[in-house]
């Protein structure tokens, strides 16, 4: 051979990649499909070839020939021949023990897909607001949708309502429940429940007398607010400042709880959503009085990206959270989508 030809050979010869300790990656699984990993069993199981034919709908020519080319690829005789039929040989009995674990595993692959596909199985990510995970009936509907989906996971996390539109846009999670007239950037927001913000106030506090509260009669106090920065505690300045008042906030706690404890304790006064105030108020010595105020009565909607971009499991969930909704379900477009 001369060295031009050499040299075109060498050029011709295909490029091997490497895995993990420089092993050749693909070139030992060539030929090695399924069904005849399912042939190597069956032929096993029946001990002849004209059996495995009927079982798999094949000629037995063509079952024979792929057993033979199996062996002859990896050079392991899998069967003994005899005149009754096949019979595993030592080797093949060991090989065929692994060969059904990988068919075993392949199969409960091939169900995982199939069920993450149809929404019985998968994760959920949602993301809300601290006012309507607590406050709504949103944990309970987890709960629900968790017994009655039992391989579908649900994570939840709180983060305002802003942080929860861009996380749905980007598809860091794929429901977010927020509150108030958030930009939804082109998301569908649908109407889920309604939330009410009510004034949580020491008993002993004249304001009490009252039957009914406006915001800037809780301006005068000392007010406990809930985190800092908090979406809720953001709301009352601004509101606040609409009424060219100051909000004067003598406590920053991290939860509902934490409020409650202060305001009890003679502090302050604070507003909180009314399921974190009214099952409370008669063990903790705490008066709860409605606000007047138009914007203490909230819409939580359901924010998600349209219908046919979010998974079945995703789809899912929405649907029972729908189903459980009398806002969501008046409206006859978005009922529509629980079905």
């Amino acid at each position: 051979m001369n060295l031009q030809a050499s040299c075109i050979r060498a050029v011709e010869k295909p490029t091997l990649r490497l895995g993990e300790g420089g092993r050749r990656l693909g070139r030992s699984l060539n030929g090695f499909d399924i069904l005849t990993l399912r042939l190597l069993v069956c032929a096993a199981e029946e001990g002849n070839l004209a059996r495995v034919s009927e079982r798999h709908n094949i000629a037995t020519s063509a079952v024979s020939r792929r057993i033979s080319d199996f062996e002859a690829r990896y050079g392991v005789q899998m069967f003994d021949r005899h005149d009754r039929g096949v019979l595993p040989s030592p080797d093949g009995a060991q090989m065929l023990q692994r060969i059904r674990t990988i068919l075993d595993q392949l199969e409960a692959v091939a169900d995982e897909l199939l069920e993450r596909r149809d929404g019985a199985a998968g994760l959920v990510r949602i993301q809300s607001n601290m006012s309507s995970s607590i406050s709504a009936s949103l944990p309970m509907r987890i709960a629900e949708f968790r017994r009655a989906h039992p391989r579908i996971e649900v994570e939840l996390d709180e983060c305002t309502s802003i942080d929860i539109v861009s996380a749905v846009s980007s598809g860091a999670c794929e429901i977010g429940v927020v509150s108030g007239n958030v930009d939804a950037r082109g998301l569908e927001l649908i109407p889920w429940q309604e939330d009410e913000l009510v004034a949580v106030l020491p008993q002993d506090l004249p304001l009490a007398q009252k039957p009914e509260l406006c915001f800037a009669d809780l301006l005068d106090h000392p007010f406990i607010s809930v985190r800092r920065d908090g979406a809720l505690t953001n709301l009352f300045r601004t509101q606040a400042a609409a009424i060219d008042r100051t909000l004067h906030s003598c406590a920053y706690m991290m939860s509902f709880g934490g409020v409650r404890s202060c305001v009890r304790a003679g502090l302050g006064v604070s507003i909180l959503p009314a399921n974190t105030a009214y099952p409370f108020a008669r063990e903790e010595a705490l008066e709860v009085r409605k606000l007047s105020d138009p914007w203490a009565r909230r819409s939580l909607k359901l924010c998600v990206r349209n219908n046919g971009r979010m998974t079945s499991p995703a789809r899912l969930f929405v649907q029972h959270l729908i189903r459980h909704s009398e806002l969501a379900q008046a409206e006859p477009r978005i009922r529509l989508l629980a079905c």
